[in-house]
């Protein structure tokens, strides 16, 4: 995707906004703490790359950025292969088995530990390296990491669909960065190495038209390069998702006659078999330069 952006009684008020900016900032993520099942997608430690069926990964032109494993990461470069190219992984309630639902009144989270070793744009909407987040109801929230800002994507009544959104000066090449991103209702907030740093609304990406579209997929978690706009060298260590654990009710037809209905047997969702039919990403991420 091409991508978007934008982040005596004087110097008082500077510093008291600049200090209540700071509580609110640490309060909001303070008090979205989430529990549920939490999924490993991938985890650097097994020694090898993220692989389907828990993260479908896709390049274009294919072959054109296929990962590596190398020193205790996952590598990913699109950075050699020109500026058409487009990589990275997904990750959904369709294609992963015993995927979370991310329900936003409940809360989810996604954890990644990442380095950027490099990123370049020619876009100010843009980045080499980004992560897509949506709930079960399309909502969420697109974070782009350059070398030394992590920002957030717009949406059409925050400033304009794909254009940068609030960000954060942050050294995302300064080594493996463990972090996590929180959505509770409305809000989604980031944190780094367990510090929180970025903190607004969920989005609603819904109004791009393009193919392939993932923005109205629900339960969708992406990590990679998508955009012509942009490129970049990352190293991946661990990434996972927390959210409500997929449940089926069933109940047996009601006998004629019977006064009262039979009691619900509620049984896990069996494993689905990994597909892609419902979502498809192939061949490429083609929905913005």
């Amino acid at each position: 995707m091409n991508k978007k952006f934008t982040f005596p009684a004087l110097c008082f008020f500077l510093i008291f906004g600049t200090v209540l900016f700071s509580l609110n900032l640490k309060r909001a993520h303070a008090t979205l703490s989430v529990g549920g099942k939490t999924l490993v997608l991938y985890d650097a430690a097994s020694g090898a790359i993220p692989t389907a069926p828990l993260m479908n990964f896709t390049d274009f032109p294919t072959g054109a950025a296929s990962p590596a494993y190398a020193n205790g990461v996952t590598i990913m470069d699109t950075t050699t292969s020109g500026s058409s190219t487009y990589a990275g992984w997904i990750s959904n309630g369709t294609t992963t088995t015993e995927f979370p639902i991310l329900d936003r009144t409940a809360g989810f989270q996604v954890d990644f530990t990442v380095q950027v070793e490099n990123e370049s744009h020619t876009n100010n909407n843009r980045a080499g390296f980004s992560i897509i987040i949506l709930s079960d109801d399309n909502q969420g929230i697109e974070l782009a990491l350059w070398e030394n800002e992590i920002w957030a994507q717009n949406d059409d009544t925050t400033g304009g669909l794909f254009k940068h959104g609030e960000g954060t000066s942050f050294a995302t090449t300064a080594g493996l960065i463990h972090y996590q991103v929180i959505v509770v209702n409305d809000t989604y907030s980031l944190s780094a190495n367990n510090k929180p740093i970025l903190t607004g609304h969920v989005r609603d990406y819904s109004k791009f038209s393009g193919f392939p579209d993932p923005y109205e997929t629900p339960n969708f978690l992406f990590l990679g390069d998508d955009t012509t706009s942009a490129q970049s060298r990352i190293r991946l260590g661990l990434v996972s998702v927390t959210g409500t654990e997929r449940t089926t009710s069933t109940s047996s037809p009601l006998p004629p006659g019977s006064p009262t209905p039979p009691p619900l047997n509620i049984i896990p969702s069996p494993s689905p078999t990994p597909t892609m039919k419902d979502f498809d990403f192939c061949p490429l991420i083609h929905y913005r330069p």
